[in-house]
């Protein structure tokens, strides 16, 4: 059992003892009549909201609503106080006796959030406050209970004058007041009401009939009193708000249920909502995944075909010229040396071009300075092989994994290519770096700009390898203000 379940559980047995103490003190009263209508006044309403409070305290105890219903049930106690023969106990339960209504205010107003959300409900629950404690102590201070109509009620001991002008002025102005309070709380409540969404009217609905009722019975017994007439009207008042006031625990309830049923409801359909745009997410995903594995095939394709006709038309005719030339050595070794060692020396020279012809193919596939020396090393290269002066201001002092040492050089390869080819710049820098987990790459050039990704097969080609790593690629090209070719590829020391 969680600690606030055995603090529920522990309200709950002093609710039931305060109300068996509140029955005991209306039948033992002097004046409190009828006394068995009066202690079910007391001790049902106040039953009503402290049980329905500590249930939707123990449901939702992140909320406000569950300890001011439980609040409103215990002052609502202290009216049992008038019902006390000694002057003391009658006299705190005069004065204190309306707090529930500042109360119960303030949960009208916070309902159901538990928060009050606009400065005019705090002020009025803060007038609310002041009217049922400062106002009903100032009103004690001068009113005498004999002169009230309460007959064998005890002394007021707090009494300063009774029978004065300024007791009457007071009570006329905290019924004013009252009344005041009450009607706006009961219009910002309707209008709440009428400009919710059908949800929230529909969990507003129960509170709005039984607390707007209430309150316009009590506004009735206070106008009806600040007019002088009281008596039986007064009574019959106090009683039918009282029962109005006794319906009104189960209706906040009943609203809670709802708004969490309406939650429950929206929650469900954002749900749903959410599923459809991460569905569509995902297929957008899976169709640009396709995509760019179609690109990655036919890049490959194309490469292997570039290979071969460099291959064919390179280093193959060159091998194919050297074995010519050497089978005509073979032929005027004997007959004719000197033409022979000609050929031996074209052959020589057939076979060093076919070399660097297959060294600058190599380099084209994967460097060999990549994997021997690193990304440093071979960006250096990189950068002495530019007809456009390169600058490198930063590289990892580490070596990275071989895959995004590979993306990464071959990135910076093909945006200086294109710099070489259209940026007609002066001068590009290349920049490495570790951030957070990742490589960022950053080639800038101060050439014409315009460059445009959708435009070539290079770019959206690199935009695919780095893709491949998780990584993303991203150009800025603005006309006529260079080109800055950014990508971040994760990666992990």
């Amino acid at each position: 059992m969680t600690s606030l379940r055995r603090a529920l559980i522990g309200i709950a047995i002093a609710a039931f003892a305060i109300g068996v103490g509140a029955v005991f003190l209306a039948y033992a009263s002097d004046h409190y009549t009828p006394r068995g209508l009066g202690a079910a006044i007391v001790v049902i309403p106040a039953w009503g909201f402290i049980g329905t409070g500590l249930f939707a305290w123990d449901r939702r105890a992140a909320s406000a609503i569950g300890p001011l219903m439980t609040a409103v049930g215990f002052t609502w106690f202290l009216q049992a106080l008038q019902a006390s023969n000694d002057s003391i106990p009658f006299a705190i339960g005069a004065v204190l006796g309306n707090l529930t209504y500042a109360v119960l205010i303030h949960l009208l107003l916070s309902f159901p959030s538990g928060r009050l959300e606009t400065r005019t409900r705090r002020t009025l629950v803060a007038a609310a406050y002041l009217i049922c404690t400062v106002g009903q102590l100032a009103w004690g201070l001068f009113t005498d209970p004999a002169e009230d109509g309460c007959v064998g009620c005890p002394e007021n001991p707090i009494l300063i004058e009774g029978g004065s002008t300024l007791g009457g002025v007071i009570d006329a102005a905290q019924g004013l007041a009252a009344v005041a309070v009450i009607g706006t709380t009961v219009a910002i409540v309707f209008l709440s009401w009428r400009r919710s969404e059908p949800r929230e009217r529909w969990a507003l609905s129960p509170i709005i009939f039984t607390g707007g009722l209430a309150f316009l019975i009590l506004m009735a017994m206070l106008s009806v009193d600040q007019l002088g007439v009281g008596g039986t009207a007064g009574d019959l008042g106090f009683i039918a708000a009282t029962a109005v006031f006794a319906t009104m625990p189960f209706a906040f309830l009943l609203g809670l249920l709802r708004s969490r049923i309406g939650r429950a409801v929206e929650l469900t359909t954002t749900l749903s909502a959410e599923n459809a745009q991460l569905t569509a997410e995902l297929e957008a995903k899976v169709d640009e995944l396709r995509a760019s594995r179609t690109r990655i095939v036919e890049a490959g394709y194309e490469e292997r075909r570039r290979v071969e006709r460099d291959l064919h038309d390179g280093a193959q005719q060159r091998l194919v010229a050297l074995a010519m030339s050497l089978r005509l050595v073979r032929a005027q070794i004997d007959s004719d040396p000197p033409a022979a060692s000609g050929l031996l020396d074209e052959a020589m020279e057939e076979l060093n071009e076919a070399t660097r012809e297959l060294r600058e193919l190599a380099r084209g596939i994967h460097p060999a300075v990549l994997s021997d020396r690193g990304l440093e090393a071979a960006l250096c290269g990189l950068a002495d092989r530019s007809p456009v002066p390169v600058e490198i201001v930063e590289t990892p002092p580490e070596r990275l994994p071989t895959a995004v040492e590979s993306a990464t050089y071959f990135v910076i390869a093909e945006a200086l290519t294109n710099v070489v080819r259209y940026a007609e710049a002066d001068s590009a820098s290349v920049r490495v770096c570790r951030d957070d987990g990742a490589v960022e790459v950053e080639i800038r050039d101060d050439g014409v700009g315009g460059a445009d990704p959708a435009a070539g097969t290079g770019l959206r080609g690199l935009e695919d390898r780095v893709a491949a790593l998780e990584g993303r690629l991203s150009v800025q090209s603005p006309s006529g203000e260079g080109t800055t070719v950014r990508a971040r590829i994760p990666c992990e020391w």
